[in-house]
C-alpha cells in the first residue's frame, strides 16, 4: 500500500506538471496573486460551513449538549476535518480523534457512534450533490442520453451502497464486520469485554433508527451537510473568479465543483487529490466554454484554503494535547 501511494502521488505530480507545462506557471501564479486579500474573505466563508455541519453532527449526538459543549463539537470538527486534507484515508482516522476530543463532555462510545452516523449523513449528502450535478449537466450541458445514463447509473449504485451500509447499521454493523475476519484472528483479538463494548457502540448506532422521531433527526443532518458544503463551496468557486474578474453564474460555479467532487471521489485513492482536482476543474471549465487554464488557479486556491485550515485544525489538537498532558 505504501509503494501504491508513492506511485500515485507521482502520478498525481506529473498531472501537476502537464498542466503547468500546458497553461503556464507565471499565468497561473499571477492568477493567484489576482485573487489578493479575497483569500482571506473566501477562507473566513468556512467558519460558517463547519458551524453548519457541527448542528448536522449534533442532532445525531444522544447525550445533552449545551452551548459550551457545542462550541467544543465546532473544534471537535475542525481538528478532525483537518487530517482530511492528506488523502482519503485520513478523513476516516479524523473520525475517532473528534469522539476522543470530546470525551470528557460525551461519552466516548455515544461519540463514536455519532461520528459513524454523521459519516453516513455526510455520505449520503454527497449523493444528492451527485444527483445536483446531473441535473444541472442536462439543462447546462445538454449531454448525449448515454451519458447522462451512465452518470445515473453511478449514483444508484452510490445510493445502493450506502443503503446496504445503513442496513447493517440498523442490524449491527460492528457485529458483521467482526463476522468477517477470520474465526482464529477474530478468538485472539476480540475479548469478551472488548464484545461488550462492541455490542454497546451496535447499539448506539442503531439507536437513530429506532423511531421516526430519530430518523427525522437523520433526515435533518443529511439537509445540513448537502447545504452546507454545497452552499460554502460554490460560493468559494465563484469567489475566486469574482476576484480574478471572470463573468462567472453561481450555476456554472456550482456544476464546476460537483464535477470535481465526482471526478476527486471515482479517484480516491489518489494522496490529497493531488493533479486530479486541479484537472477536473480545468475539464469542466472548458465543457462550459471558459478558459480551461482557470481550473489550475482555482484548484490551488482551493488547496491553499484548506492548508489554512488544516493548520487550524492541528493546532487546536496540539492545544488539546497539551492541556491533557498538564
Amino acid at each position: 500500500m505504501k509503494t501504491a501511494r508513492y506511485i500515485f502521488l507521482l502520478i498525481g505530480i506529473l498531472i501537476l506538471v502537464f498542466l503547468f507545462k500546458t497553461f503556464g506557471l507565471q499565468k497561473t501564479i499571477s492568477q493567484i496573486i489576482s485573487v489578493g486579500w479575497g483569500f482571506l474573505i473566501i477562507v473566513s466563508i468556512f467558519i460558517f460551513s463547519h458551524i453548519f455541519l457541527t448542528l448536522g453532527w449534533k442532532v445525531l449526538i444522544n447525550h445533552p449538549v449545551t452551548f459550551k459543549t457545542f462550541r467544543l463539537l465546532v473544534l471537535a470538527r475542525i481538528g478532525g476535518d483537518s487530517t482530511s486534507s492528506i488523502n482519503a484515508f485520513g478523513s476516516i482516522a479524523g473520525e475517532p480523534l473528534k469522539a476522543m476530543y470530546m470525551k470528557e463532555h460525551i461519552p466516548l462510545q455515544v461519540g463514536l457512534a455519532s461520528v459513524v452516523l454523521d459519516r453516513t449523513a455526510h455520505s449520503l449528502a454527497n449523493a444528492l450533490m451527485f444527483l445536483t450535478g446531473i441535473i444541472l449537466s442536462i439543462f447546462i450541458l445538454k449531454l448525449p442520453l448515454h451519458i447522462t445514463a451512465i452518470a445515473l447509473g453511478f449514483f444508484l449504485l452510490t445510493l445502493i451502497i450506502i443503503a446496504l451500509i445503513i442496513q447493517k447499521q440498523r442490524e449491527g454493523l460492528l457485529d458483521f464486520i467482526i463476522s468477517l475476519v477470520p474465526s482464529r484472528f477474530r478468538k485472539k483479538l476480540i475479548t469478551d469485554e472488548r464484545r461488550k463494548k462492541i455490542e454497546e457502540l451496535d447499539e448506539e448506532i442503531k439507536y437513530i433508527f429506532s423511531s421516526k422521531a430519530h430518523i427525522h433527526k437523520f433526515i435533518i443532518s443529511i439537509l445540513l451537510h448537502y447545504f452546507a458544503v454545497t452552499i460554502s463551496c460554490t460560493l468559494e468557486i465563484y469567489l475566486i473568479l469574482y476576484f480574478l474578474e471572470i463573468p462567472f453564474n453561481i450555476y456554472h460555479a456550482l456544476f464546476l465543483y460537483v464535477f470535481g467532487l465526482f471526478l476527486t471521489s471515482v479517484m480516491f485513492f489518489m494522496p490529497a487529490n493531488l493533479g486530479t482536482s486541479e484537472g477536473s476543474y480545468s475539464l469542466a471549465l472548458k465543457l462550459l466554454g471558459y478558459d480551461p487554464s482557470l481550473g489550475l488557479t482555482i484548484g490551488i486556491v482551493r488547496r491553499l484554503r484548506t492548508f489554512v485550515w488544516s493548520i487550524i485544525g492541528i493546532i487546536i489538537l496540539m492545544i488539546a494535547g497539551l492541556k491533557k498532558n498538564e
